[in-house]
C-alpha cells in the first residue's frame, strides 16, 4: 500500500470533501477518487459513506484512518529524527506575529548557532489565521499566534480542528508605541479614548473574530480613533511613528534596546479587554530539534525580561 495514500484518505477526512483535499495536494479531483476507491478494494469495505454533509468515514473506515493517522504520525517522527541525525544543513522555519521581542529572540538564537557550517532559517511575520494554516500544512514547522484572550477559545477551537498541539507563553497588556512628540506623550493615566484625535497604524493583514466569529480588520481597541493607516510590513512603522508625531500603535512590550535605537516612547495605556496571548504552536507529534528549542528558550528568555 502506497503511504502517500494514507495521507490523501487522511485529508479527505478533514476536510469532508475529495474535491478540497484535491485541491490541497495539487491535484485533479478524479485523481484522487481514483485513489480513495483503490484503498478501498485493498481494504474490502468502503472507507467513507458519500453523504449529503459531504464524505463520512463509515465504521471500518474510522478504524482504517485511526490506524492510517498513526502511521502518518511516527512516519513524521522517522523523518525527524533522520533529518536531524544527518550532517547537512540545519533548516529551521518560524511564522510569527510581528513582535519586536520575538525578532530579537530569533538574533539572539542565530548567534548561538553561529558556529554551525550551513543554515537555512525562514522567517515569516504573518497574522494568526494564516500561522495555523501554514503549520497545519507543513510548509512551516513552528508559528506563534497571538489572540486577545477574550478570543482564545476561538483559536484553540481552530488548532484542534487542524490536528496541532500548543503552549502558552505569556499573556500581557498590550502598550502603545509613539513619537516623545507625540501630544499625549507627558500625560499620565492614559486610556484608549485619549487617542481619538490621533493617527492608529494597524496591521492591515491582522484580522480578529466577532462575537459572530466572522473577522474584522484588528484595531487594537475596536476602531476608537477616527484616522488609521493600514501597513503591510512591520518597518515601516517605526519610520511613521517618528514622522508623524500624532500617530501611535498598540504593540507587545518593546525591548527597551529597540526604543533607544527608534528614539520612540512605550506607554501603558487601558482599554477594556486589554490582556493578550502569544501561543507556540506545531504540528501533533512533531519533534522539536535540539535548536528549536533552544529558540524556545530565547524566547523564554526574552519574555522573561520583559515581564520583570
Amino acid at each position: 500500500m502506497n503511504l502517500s495514500y494514507l495521507k490523501y484518505a487522511a485529508e479527505v477526512e478533514k476536510t469532508g470533501s475529495i474535491t478540497k483535499a484535491a485541491q490541497n495536494f495539487y491535484m485533479n479531483q478524479p485523481h484522487l477518487s481514483k485513489i480513495i476507491r483503490e484503498l478501498e478494494r485493498d481494504l474490502g469495505s468502503p472507507i467513507f459513506d458519500r453523504t449529503s454533509r459531504g464524505m463520512v468515514p463509515t465504521k471500518k473506515g474510522e478504524e482504517f484512518l485511526r490506524y492510517a493517522k498513526a502511521i502518518l504520525a511516527q512516519e513524521e517522527q522517522i523523518e525527524a529524527l533522520c533529518s536531524r541525525n544527518k550532517e547537512r544543513i540545519l533548516e529551521v522555519s518560524f511564522c510569527v506575529p510581528r513582535a519586536t521581542y520575538i525578532s530579537y529572540a530569533l538574533a539572539a538564537f542565530l548567534k548561538e548557532i553561529r558556529s554551525l557550517p550551513s543554515l537555512k532559517a525562514r522567517y515569516l511575520e504573518t497574522n494568526s489565521r494564516d500561522a495555523i494554516h501554514m503549520v497545519a500544512s507543513k510548509e512551516f514547522d513552528i508559528g506563534i499566534i497571538r489572540c486577545q484572550s477574550l478570543y482564545e477559545p476561538y483559536y484553540l477551537k481552530m488548532l484542534q480542528e487542524e490536528n496541532l498541539e500548543y503552549q502558552e507563553l505569556w499573556e500581557f497588556s498590550s502598550c502603545v508605541l509613539m513619537s516623545p512628540k507625540h501630544p499625549l506623550a507627558d500625560k499620565e493615566n492614559l486610556t484608549y479614548l485619549d487617542f481619538s484625535d490621533s493617527i492608529e497604524i494597524i496591521q492591515g493583514d491582522v484580522q480578529t473574530p466577532s462575537f459572530a466569529f466572522e473577522t474584522q480588520e484588528a484595531s487594537a481597541t475596536g476602531g476608537n480613533s477616527k484616522k488609521t493607516i493600514s501597513i503591510y510590513d512591520r518597518g515601516s512603522q517605526f519610520e511613521l511613528l517618528n514622522q508623524l508625531p500624532s500617530s501611535y500603535m498598540w504593540t507587545s512590550p518593546v525591548p527597551f534596546a529597540s526604543l533607544s535605537s527608534t528614539g520612540l516612547l512605550q506607554r501603558t495605556c487601558s482599554y477594556p479587554g486589554n490582556l493578550h496571548k502569544d501561543i507556540l504552536i506545531y504540528r501533533n507529534g512533531y519533534v522539536f530539534s535540539k535548536e528549536e528549542n533552544e529558540f524556545v528558550h530565547c524566547l523564554w528568555r526574552m519574555i522573561s525580561q520583559l515581564s520583570d
